[in-house]
C-alpha cells in the first residue's frame, strides 16, 4: 500500500538543504509507533535465506508545485507548495501507523542542524492508494531514484560499484533484490524467467547523486519498461525497485504520460 500526502505551509515555497533524505527518513520513522520503529530499524524483515533483515518500504522525492529552485552557492533546494509525498509498504502495521500518526497531527514541524530555522508542512490531503492492477508489462516512472551496486575488494579496500541502467547487471540485481524481499515477506521462494525485466525507455543523461549523511550513493531517473509475474508485480511498487529503499530509493509510479 502507499500513501500520498499533500502539503502547505506557512509562506509560498519551503527550502531545504539540497541532500535531504536524511530529514526525510527521519520523518518516516518519527511518525511511526515508538514501538515498531524501533523493531523495524533494529531488524526489519528477515530474509530467510540470508538471513538479512530487510527495511521494507520506500518514499519518493518531494514533488514540487512548481519547479524547483536549486541554489549551488548555498547548497539548497526550494519547494514551492502544494508539495506532495508518497510513503509506500508492504506492511500493513506500517502503513497504518504512518497515516493514523499524521492524521491525528496534521503538521510535520522540520528541524535539523543543517536547517537554519524551524520550518512547518501542514497537511492539505491524505489518501490511501492501492497497488496499480496488475499488467505483465508496464510503463514506470521513478518517483526517487533507482539505485543498483555490489561491494567489492580492490587493493584490501572495500568499494562501491553503482550500475548503469545499460549494464546488465542493473536489470539482474533489481530481480534477484525482489525475489530477496518476495521470500522475506512469505517465506516462499520464487524464480523468474527471461519474461522479467526492467529496461530504460527514457532515462536521465546522468546519474543523481545524493548524500546521505556520510555516503554517497549514485542511482537513476527516467521511465522504464517493467514486465514482472503477478506475484512480485505488488511489491515492485509497494518496496520499490533496487536497493536502499528506505533512504529513499526506488520509488515508482504508472507513468501516465506527458500530463
Amino acid at each position: 500500500m502507499r500513501i500520498r500526502i499533500k502539503f502547505t505551509g506557512d509562506t509560498e515555497s519551503i527550502t531545504l538543504p539540497l541532500h535531504h533524505n536524511e530529514i526525510l527518513h527521519g520523518i518516516v520513522y518519527h511518525y511511526l509507533n515508538t514501538l515498531f520503529a524501533v523493531r523495524m530499524h533494529s531488524k526489519g524483515i528477515i530474509d530467510p535465506e540470508s538471513n538479512r533483515g530487510l527495511k521494507l518500504f520506500t518514499f519518493s522525492r518531494l514533488i514540487s508545485g512548481r519547479k524547483p529552485e536549486i541554489d549551488k552557492d548555498k547548497n539548497t533546494i526550494k519547494f514551492y507548495f502544494p508539495i506532495t509525498w508518497v510513503i509506500a509498504s508492504p506492511i500493513h502495521e506500517f502503513i497504518v501507523s504512518v497515516y493514523n500518526t499524521l492524521n491525528r497531527k496534521r503538521s510535520i514541524n522540520l528541524h535539523a542542524s543543517s536547517l537554519p530555522e524551524k520550518q512547518n508542512l501542514y497537511l492539505l490531503n491524505l489518501w490511501l492508494e492501492e497497488t496499480p492492477p496488475y499488467n505483465q508489462r508496464v510503463l514506470i516512472e521513478t518517483l526517487s531514484p533507482i539505485t543498483v551496486y555490489r561491494t567489492r575488494e580492490k587493493g584490501g579496500k572495500m568499494f562501491t560499484h553503482y550500475f548503469n541502467p545499460s549494464d546488465s547487471e542493473f536489470n539482474e540485481l533489481i530481480l534477484l533484490n525482489l525475489l530477496r524481499k518476495y521470500r522475506a515477506l512469505t517465506g516462499n521462494k520464487l524464480s523468474l524467467d527471461q519474461e522479467a525485466f526492467i529496461k530504460p525507455v527514457r532515462i536521465s543523461n546522468h546519474e543523481n547523486i545524493v548524500y546521505f549523511k556520510d555516503t554517497v550513493i549514485k542511482g537513476w531517473s527516467g521511465i522504464f519498461e517493467l514486465s514482472l509475474p503477478e506475484e512480485i508485480f505488488p511489491l515492485a511498487f509497494s518496496c520499490g525497485l533496487g536497493a536502499k529503499n528506505s533512504l529513499g530509493f526506488g520509488c515508482i509510479g504508472i507513468w501516465r504520460g506527458n500530463q
